[in-house]
């Protein structure tokens, strides 16, 4: 079930809150994103429409990148987003299951979703714009947050 889930930048001036809807539907999820102040916090943006467990937001709060939604195994790859890229709330990229992995025979099925790789995590502690994810083809893929490109 999803529930409200808050993620930040490693030194805490930026957070992205995800508050679900009552009824659990995603497309009413609401997103906000917040900059860290000495009073109340300020509400810098509002995005809606979507739900993930997986949030990285970048050091200046601008840029973020989250999992796509937990593919249903009757999820198409190459409809189903893997990893969207925000810039101010605004959707900039999509990268599809297909996108990132090549031999689709390599998805793990369960009874009821697949999997196509692990959490979204940033490169290194000192990294502030780089972040990978390891597929199950065993890659590692490294990704710029503010450019949404994928780096070699």
């Amino acid at each position: 079930m999803p529930v409200s889930l808050v993620f930040s930048w490693t030194n805490g001036g930026y957070y992205f809150r995800l508050i679900p809807s009552a009824d659990f539907d995603e497309k009413k999820t609401k997103g906000i994103l917040y900059r860290v102040s000495d009073g109340e916090d300020d509400l810098l943006y509002e995005s809606d429409g979507w739900y993930s467990f997986n949030v990285l937001v970048s050091n200046d709060g601008r840029y973020l990148a989250r999992r796509g939604p937990w593919p249903s195994s009757s999820s198409d790859p190459e409809k189903t987003p893997a990893i969207v890229f925000y810039a101010d709330g605004v959707p900039v990229r999509t990268y599809y299951v297909s996108d990132l992995i090549a031999n689709l025979s390599k998805l793990e099925y369960s009874v009821s979703h697949y999997s196509w790789g692990g959490p979204l995590r940033w490169s290194d502690s000192s990294s502030v714009d780089h972040f990978v994810v390891a597929t199950v083809e065993g890659k590692t893929i490294k990704f710029h947050v503010r450019t949404a490109e994928i780096l070699k």
